[in-house]
């Protein structure tokens, strides 16, 4: 058996585990008021909120990761270690992100102001990690193409993100 399936699995499965509970902790604490002053040069109490978005993001992909991980255990591959590293980081960022836009202006949904509110909001951002990322792309093409249907306007440019075909 290789490495990667006998420790591999394990890890991954560990890994998740500790961003889901760790996710729910940090809320906690940070839902507490109980961190204050500077941390690594940063006001806690000016991010506070968004790091609890970000932790309700993780906390979503991570949950879709133990998912994911659960159905396709036995499928697992070098590829895919990657994804399940990747997964709770990416959906923390993602989650702060959307609330940024929403708070802007730029996303429209009908959302109350309540901090439950928003972080249900995260939460979903990190679950559905993959829509966020469609929601995104048709976004920029709107803003930048001026198109809304994510063909990448009809001037034959593909926005300098892929290869031509």
């Amino acid at each position: 058996m290789d490495p990667l399936h006998r420790f591999g699995k394990q890890f991954i499965f560990t890994y998740l585990l500790i961003w889901f509970v760790g996710s729910l902790w940090m809320m906690a604490v940070l839902g507490s008021g109980s961190v204050q002053g500077k941390l690594l040069g940063i006001d806690v109490n000016l991010y506070q909120e968004y790091a609890c978005f970000g932790f309700a993001g993780a906390l979503g992909g991570a949950l879709y990761g133990l998912r994911m991980f659960h159905e396709h255990y036995h499928d697992l591959t070098t590829q895919w270690v990657y994804w399940y590293l990747m997964r709770p980081i990416l959906c923390f960022g993602s989650a702060i992100i959307t609330i940024v836009l929403f708070e802007s202006g730029i996303l429209l949904l009908q959302v109350g102001d309540s901090m439950a509110a928003r972080i249900s909001v995260a939460f979903l951002t990190g679950y559905g990690y993959g829509k966020f990322m469609e929601k995104i792309r048709a976004l920029t093409n709107t803003f930048f193409n001026g198109n809304g249907n994510g063909s990448g306007g009809n001037n034959g440019s593909n926005g300098g993100d892929q290869p031509k075909a």
